[in-house]
């Protein structure tokens, strides 16, 4: 990706006009010029914009340097993260902004759905979500055929919406398809979807045991390396809950609490 598109595409992230773009650093007319690629910008032009905007110029090249392989959607999808992990509400109404102006395909309507789950969580009013909005993310997921980061992002963020059933039916669909879930994104979306499923399972008493089972043993089956530690512990927690196995969930509690996990464990279903 070339500097010209790079500024551009930050400025369109960041919802500013080409005017407060340049600030008082470079006239719009030049600055413009800039980003259709016409004139070039001078190394300390470029860093005073970037400081500007309170962006690193090391992030800014390491960011050119991933777009040469990355889509728009991804762009949008790791900004929209970036900013929900550093509590950025700001920079997400701002990412808001700029999907609103795209064409709304699949894909942007997931965003937009992901951005008020994530600036609902942010804000602190989940259950304010008006009923329009949660029918709309509902049916994006019950519309979904081929689950991509996308969509399994978004599901990973709304399971909460859903009733068990309806769990029990999306989950299923799921799971027949996990095989293909062979990229980094796709495996680290699926085992936050499975804990979180088996959460709850357990806490609403899912009758369901079929799919519980294939959950837990897709977490087990899970490749054992050290980055994957915490999903193949919380397949031996889930199965030893539904194995009844009370020794071996108060060791793993203990294991949680004793590696500082004292958050997540209270927020866990225990028996």
């Amino acid at each position: 990706m070339k500097i010209a598109n790079g500024l551009k595409q930050i400025r369109k992230m960041l919802g500013l006009s080409q005017e407060k773009m340049a600030g008082n650093i470079l006239t719009k007319s030049y600055y413009s010029k800039i980003e259709r690629g016409e004139f070039e910008i001078k190394a300390c032009d470029l860093v005073k914009i970037l400081e500007l905007h309170d962006i690193k110029p090391s992030k800014f090249f390491s960011m050119l340097e991933k777009n040469n392989k990355k889509s728009k959607y991804d762009c949008y999808i790791d900004a929209l993260r970036e900013s929900y992990y550093e509590n950025d509400l700001i920079r997400i109404q701002k990412v808001v902004d700029s999907l609103k102006n795209e064409h709304h395909d699949r894909r942007i309507n997931i965003l937009l759905a992901l951005a008020v789950l994530l600036e609902a969580n942010l804000e602190g009013n989940r259950d304010r979500i008006p009923i329009s909005e949660i029918n709309t993310i509902k049916n994006l997921i019950f519309e979904t055929d081929n689950w991509d980061k996308y969509s399994l992002c978004l599901f990973s963020m709304s399971m909460n919406l859903f009733n068990i059933e309806e769990l029990n039916v999306i989950m299923r669909q799921i799971l027949d398809k996990c095989h293909h879930y062979a990229s980094n994104d796709l495996k680290k979306f699926m085992s936050a979807i499975l804990v979180n499923y088996l959460d709850y399972s357990f806490r609403f008493s899912n009758q369901n045991t079929e799919t519980v089972w294939q959950s837990i043993t897709q977490l087990k089956q899970t490749e054992p390396k050290p980055k994957n530690c915490f999903t193949l512990i919380m397949g031996k927690y889930y199965e030893s809950l539904l194995n009844k196995d009370y020794k071996r969930i108060h060791e793993i509690i203990n294991f949680l609490q004793q590696i500082g996990m004292n958050d997540f464990v209270k927020k866990m279903y225990k028996k």
